[in-house]
């Protein structure tokens, strides 16, 4: 079998693929969308993490796909639609990455709460500014979640040690728990001190953290996105921390990616990082592992632990 790897995978699943079939390994390349093309026609499997778009257009283009694999959470970056009309299996891997996302949101909140990055950049410059750099506890401060799946039940726990309350927002869950509360969207907006997002991107959720609601947030509060890049107005996120509106805010993912950031935002004190959310030596590997087993249940007809699949 041929199997089409698009994007980086750790070397111990490398290997255990090519125990399956011929691994045609383009995610390095630096023509690698052209490699794709190229390479996709006669593929039988096609594995991808999150910068590759799996198309209506390339998956036309195949000839013998049977298999996309997503080393990850989401499937928004293939097209499932095309993929069902044309019997092609698409398997991820929901639970491998979560512990290192949950982590990641934890780091984004309490760097921005401190000014960690801007303080660690301007020291770096032999600057001595300690003034400008005065942060705000998480103590008794309220955590709101957007979506309360498991990365934003991880994140809650986890939170709780700093003495913080809980609220959350999410359609699918009916009422709050013992530790806690469910509250409507535009209440948490208004109330909470730092904001955390958690849903996956689909047409109900994309761009729901508009400019208009990110205009009724509390002042001072802090927004921090792990999830899905288009969620949220990214460049509103930049204006409203340039005014002070917001205090600060920390960016894993976007709309595009990489994001363009404008000139006059470079020093600004929202935290962007390149999509580390999934970026642990641990996740990697777990992700990989299940990849493997899910291709290998699909070619067995064991389809009972890859289909139906949630993040």
């Amino acid at each position: 079998m041929k199997i089409l790897i698009c994007d980086k995978l750790d070397k111990l699943t490398l290997e255990e693929l090519q125990k399956i079939g011929n691994c045609i390994d383009v995610s390095e390349e630096k023509n690698k969308k052209e490699k794709v093309i190229e390479n996709i026609v006669d593929a039988e499997i096609v594995l991808v993490r999150s910068d590759t778009q799996i198309n209506k257009e390339l998956i036309d283009t195949s000839e013998n796909l049977k298999i996309i694999g997503r080393s990850g959470v989401g499937t928004d970056n293939i097209d499932l639609v095309e993929a069902s009309e044309r019997n092609i299996y698409v398997t991820n891997t929901p639970e491998a990455n979560v512990i290192s996302a949950a982590e990641l949101t934890v780091g984004l909140i309490i760097a921005a709460a401190r000014n960690i990055t801007v303080a660690n950049n301007s020291v770096k410059k032999n600057e001595w500014e300690r003034s400008q750099f005065m942060g705000i506890e998480l103590h008794k401060k309220q955590l709101g979640l957007i979506g309360f799946g498991k990365v934003a039940k991880l994140v809650s726990t986890r939170m709780q040690s700093f003495d913080m309350k809980i609220v959350f927002y999410d359609p699918f869950i009916d009422s709050s728990t013992e530790k806690e509360e469910k509250i409507d969207l535009d209440e948490l907006l208004m109330t909470s001190d730092f904001v955390s997002i958690h849903i996956p991107k689909n047409k109900e959720t994309d761009s729901l953290i508009s400019k208009e609601k990110l205009s009724i947030m509390k002042e001072g509060s802090i927004i921090v996105n792990t999830s899905r890049g288009g969620l949220i107005d990214e460049h509103e996120v930049f204006n409203l921390t340039k005014e002070n509106k917001l205090y600060s805010a920390g960016l894993d993912v976007y709309e595009k990616e990489p994001p363009e950031i404008k000139k006059e935002h470079v020093n600004s004190k929202v935290i962007t990082l390149p999509h580390l959310g999934a970026s642990t030596k641990e996740a990697q590997l777990r992700a990989g592992q299940q990849l493997i087993k899910n291709i290998k249940d699909i070619l067995n007809d064991d389809l009972s632990s890859v289909i139906n699949k949630k993040s």
